[in-house]
């Protein structure tokens, strides 16, 4: 099995089991930037941002590369390599709109999930 997708997997569970909000997994693997998959969610406020990134820094099997927005935590940012976790609270979500710039190359949650 793909190793990616099994972390995309990972990245799913972890932003779903703390009730992380309109998860949008955005391939991008036949595109030339150095990541493979953007997995974006959104959170109600900053305590639950906080939550959903401490506990996926625990909890994710790869070591990050590097974080942003931590302190700000309207929208933090992990990088894993292949991998990169947007998590937005809702109003910068809607601001930002990251997932319209990569529509094209956003696939189905249930599609991941058939292919394991």
């Amino acid at each position: 099995m793909n190793e990616e997708l099994t972390l995309v997997r990972k990245a799913i569970e972890i932003i779903e089991d703390k009730k992380g909000e309109r998860i949008v997994v955005v391939d991008l693997s036949e595109v030339s930037i150095p990541t493979s998959y953007f997995v974006i969610a959104e959170a109600d406020t900053s305590v639950h941002m906080k939550a959903i990134a401490s506990d996926f820094m625990k909890s994710f099997p790869v070591p990050s590369r590097h974080r942003e927005g931590w302190k700000e935590r309207r929208w933090v940012v992990l990088d894993y390599g292949d991998i990169v976790v947007h998590l937005f609270q809702k109003d910068a979500r809607e601001f930002y709109d990251i997932e319209s710039l990569w529509a094209d190359h956003i696939v189905s949650i249930d599609s991941l999930q058939a292919t394991a």
